[in-house]
């Protein structure tokens, strides 16, 4: 099997993108948060300084179960939660190679869409709670990932 529709498996499973083993320890009870209101502008900016080479995600203050959920996101890319750099507000700048941005989105925004812009690329998806609701866009979502990080 190849290694991009081999990953795919742990997107559609309550254990979302565990790559090694299972947790089944998960709960599944857990109240998901309302989804953000859209916005104008997005309030990050791009800061004239050279970009670090890596990833960088922004995204809503995360709860216990979408913590969990961007966790096992980040391994199926091969990434770690704890080396990457996770920004739970919308307030900042963009620093990295590489920013996935999860919830953040106006009318003109295009989702799953890689925006590159100067020396950085950009990925605009749904906030996780809403991934975590919608196998559809869990799938959408990973066939952009696949590609962009060679999963």
């Amino acid at each position: 099997m190849k290694i991009g529709t081999e990953n795919l498996h742990l997107i559609l499973t309550e254990e979302l993108y565990k790559v090694d083993e299972i947790d089944k320890t998960g709960s599944t009870n857990q109240i998901i948060p309302p989804e953000p209101g859209q916005s104008e502008e997005l309030p990050l900016e791009t800061k004239e300084v050279s970009l670090s080479p890596g990833l960088q995600v922004i995204t809503e203050p995360l709860t216990d179960t979408s913590r969990a959920t961007l966790t096992k996101l980040l391994k199926a890319i091969h990434q770690d939660i704890e080396t990457t750099s996770v920004i739970e507000s919308w307030e900042g700048a963009i620093l990295f190679e590489k920013t996935l941005i999860f919830g953040h989105q106006d009318e003109k925004t295009e989702l799953n869409t890689l925006q590159e812009k100067e020396s950085h690329q950009i990925l605009h998806t749904h906030n996780i709670p809403y991934l975590d609701r919608h196998k559809d866009a869990k799938i959408e979502l990973w066939q952009v990932l696949k590609t962009w990080f060679s999963a």
